[in-house]
């Protein structure tokens, strides 16, 4: 069987290997699934979240191994691997495995109209069946938990494909359920790069939640289309940061940077365009500059590293023909701009200054260690040029007055607005998150996120079982001119013909409660 090599992008070595699922396996892997859905499904709630919360102890009691995996196969800072992604997983188990009886009991739904108003009216919520869950490299254990943990806590079986520069982790993570006591088939693990994903579209999953670029994000909506099967696609983002000439730039500054920086820029939510106001440019981007030249790059292992490399041989090919391009369109780098002479994929941390008279790139995803900086004249022109992209997934407003930030954060078209902070909305457990544009459909993460798992049922039930319908056969001339009055005394602005109504509307109800009170007789 052909194997996977993961290898450390910092110092090129092979971490580990795993074998790659056939294709043709695929759907035997979906059928074991099925099959053992109903009994999980009817395992009891108390039971799953039992197991989810000893799940999270296990991922507690590992908590440096894993995060010493997740720096090994994908490069990041050990700090950013224990304090992003170990903590944000722990913390959405817990958060998800508290609160599953208040996101998953019946919904009572009080119903306004009179005429049902004594009726039970509710939203029940049952599991979808078998999902399945196509996962990035570049957060590879915050972003599947984000999903595998709600899926699992509402009782659908979970087939799970993580990164193929990513497969030790993926193991691990099933590892982690599998102990805690979800059974095999319920949670099962598909290695492979995209001939994989796609054969677990076509294995007959009801719902594919994928997380990724936008480009193979179109391609898994098309095919899923053609199955008419459900979705929630978390695409690409090409992030703005607006800065405005009020907001305090030494704290801004030291934000922006890390924005832009952290996990060397791979994060769908980085900054990667900074629109600032033409009256702080100087001192802002001095700062920038000069905070930038700090960053101290390196092997994530080291403690003392800031940002490790990037992910993979294309991502560094990409980031040097980003840089050209941007140079011959006119372009100035400020600092940055070159590949590190090192054995492993790193590139600076690089600042291009591009004037408004440039085209910006804005429907292209960076993806790396690379932040533009767009001086603008005011807020609205910032908008203007934010909301300009084709991409819609994350943003942030720097200010220091909260009335200023909270008004561009309703400006601005993007599922998620942070003031004066950014990216860690993705690690706090309530905040639903979702793309605009090309940037996602769906959610995940918060009540929301739960909400995706499951098929929500509407249930009505009229406590009076023997009693004819107003609005049940025969009709008559009798019903209509009923039903002309009734709409009058419940809707008309006129007060005399509400009062009009009355009698005509007693009439009927007397007479509707004498049928039903003679067919109950003869019963």
């Amino acid at each position: 069987m052909e194997k996977i090599n993961s290898i450390n992008p910092a110092t090129l070595e092979t971490v580990g290997q795993t074998e790659q699922t056939p294709p043709e396996k695929v759907k035997e892997i979906v059928l074991n699934a099925h099959k053992a859905f109903p009994q999980w499904r009817g395992s009891g709630l108390s039971k799953r979240s039992r197991i989810i919360k000893e799940a999270q102890q296990l991922l507690l009691a590992h908590k440096e191994n894993i995060s010493r995996l997740i720096t090994l196969e994908m490069g990041r800072p050990i700090n950013e691997s224990l304090v992003l992604e170990v903590s944000g997983a722990i913390d959405i188990m817990g958060y998800y495995a508290k609160r599953a009886n208040k996101f998953l009991d019946d919904r009572r739904i009080p119903l306004h109209h009179m005429l049902f108003k004594r009726r039970k009216s509710y939203m029940y919520f049952e599991p979808l069946g078998v999902l399945g869950i196509i996962s990035p490299w570049n957060w590879p254990l915050l972003i599947p938990m984000g999903i595998i943990v709600p899926a699992l806590l509402s009782g659908n079986a979970v087939v799970f494909k993580p990164s193929e520069f990513t497969p030790l982790i993926g193991h691990k993570i099933r590892d982690l359920f599998i102990e805690a006591g979800v059974p095999e088939h319920i949670f099962q693990i598909v290695q492979g790069g995209a001939t994989q994903g796609k054969a677990l579209i076509n294995a007959g999953v009801e719902k594919i939640f994928f997380t990724g670029s936008t480009g193979v994000g179109h391609n898994i909506f098309q095919q899923c289309a053609c199955l008419l099967m459900k979705n929630v696609l978390e695409m690409g983002g090409s992030d703005p940061a607006i800065v405005c000439e009020d907001a305090d730039l030494d704290i801004t500054s030291s934000g922006l940077i890390w924005g832009g920086f952290c996990n060397c820029g791979q994060n769908c939510n980085s900054i990667e365009h900074i629109y600032l106001n033409e009256k702080i440019q100087d001192r802002l981007i001095a700062l920038l500059i000069e905070k930038t030249k700090q960053i101290r790059s390196g092997n994530g292992l080291d403690n003392d590293t800031d940002m490790g490399p990037l992910g993979n041989q294309a991502q560094l090919e990409k980031m040097e023909d980003f840089v050209k391009q941007a140079q011959e369109k006119g372009a100035k780098v400020l600092c940055g701009g070159n590949r590190i002479d090192k054995k492993g994929y790193f590139f600076e941390p690089t600042l291009i200054l591009w004037d408004k008279s440039i085209p910006q790139p804005i429907n292209k995803e960076i993806f790396g260690p690379i932040v533009l900086l767009t001086p603008v004249k005011d807020d609205d022109e910032a908008i203007a040029l934010a909301n300009h992209s084709t991409f819609g997934l994350a943003s942030s407003i720097w200010t220091g007055s909260k009335k200023r930030g909270e008004k561009l954060a309703r400006r601005i078209e993007a599922g998620t607005v942070m003031i004066n902070d950014v990216i860690v909305s993705f690690g706090i457990a309530e905040a639903g998150w979702t793309g605009i544009k090309n940037s996602g459909i769906g959610w995940v993460h918060g009540e929301k996120g739960l909400d995706e798992m499951v098929n929500i049922k509407y249930i009505n039930r009229d406590p009076q079982s023997h009693t004819q319908k107003l609005w049940w056969f025969p009709y008559t001339t009798k019903m209509i001119e009923s039903m002309k009055k009734g709409l009058d005394l419940l809707f008309s602005k006129s007060i005399s013909k509400r009062i009009a109504a009355i009698p005509g509307v007693l009439k009927s109800f007397a007479g509707y409660l004498f049928i039903n009170r003679k067919k109950k007789d003869k019963m």
